[in-house]
């Protein structure tokens, strides 16, 4: 996809960094999950859209729309604690709504279609860029950035990975992953920050439009 796995990286850091800059004390508990997720999305967007990828929010949802004819979407979304082990089994920390389960299906159709290894789709028919596609609701291949904050390892783990089924709005099976660089953390201050509870990850995907 033309991404450097360390920049891509980087801007996650950058989103949790933001987020704990705002924080304090007298901020609602859920408020710093939310936070969590916003700036991420902002800090990956920026990166994105220096590289020519386009911000879109159908459906309520923010995506990042790749520029050329090989219409690939990325969202940045809250995983769980497998986030970025090659080993488990990772999914999104919270329930998605109807925009994100189309999206999944679209994937696992989409896949059925192409090469193993071929990591974007080419849709040669007529939809050259990622605002006409959108426009006229042409599918997408939707990548989902995953980052979990790991408190004991005092790191942040991320993924860039191709879900193409879930269950009530949590992944269940993946298509392709790419674990990103884990992301160390300076431990001082962190502590501040109120544990991480399931219900933090609030996003606008939960809204039904």
């Amino acid at each position: 996809m033309g991404l450097d796995a360390d920049l891509l990286a980087g801007a996650c850091h950058d989103g949790l960094q933001a987020a704990i800059n705002q924080h304090t004390a007298f901020d609602p508990v859920i408020a710093f999950g939310f936070e969590h997720w916003a700036k991420t999305v902002s800090a990956v967007r920026k990166y994105l859209g220096g590289l020519g990828w386009q911000a879109h929010d159908r459906g309520n949802a923010p995506r990042s729309v790749s520029p050329d004819g090989h219409l690939t979407a990325i969202a940045a979304m809250g995983g769980n604690a497998s986030t970025g082990n090659p080993g488990e089994r990772p999914a999104n920390a919270r329930s998605k709504g109807p925009t994100f389960r189309n999206e999944v299906d679209d994937n696992a159709a989409l896949s059925h279609i192409r090469l193993a290894h071929q990591l974007v789709l080419d849709l040669s028919e007529g939809a050259t860029t990622a605002d006409t596609a959108v426009a006229r609701g042409t599918s997408l291949h939707t990548w989902i950035l995953l980052y979990f904050w790991d408190r004991s390892e005092h790191v942040l783990r991320c993924e860039l990975s191709l879900p193409v089924a879930c269950d009530d709005g949590i992944i269940t099976h993946w298509h392709t992953r790419i674990i990103l660089p884990e992301v160390p953390l300076e431990p001082v201050g962190l502590e501040a920050i109120p544990p991480r509870r399931p219900t933090d990850d609030v996003d606008f995907d939960v809204v039904a439009l």
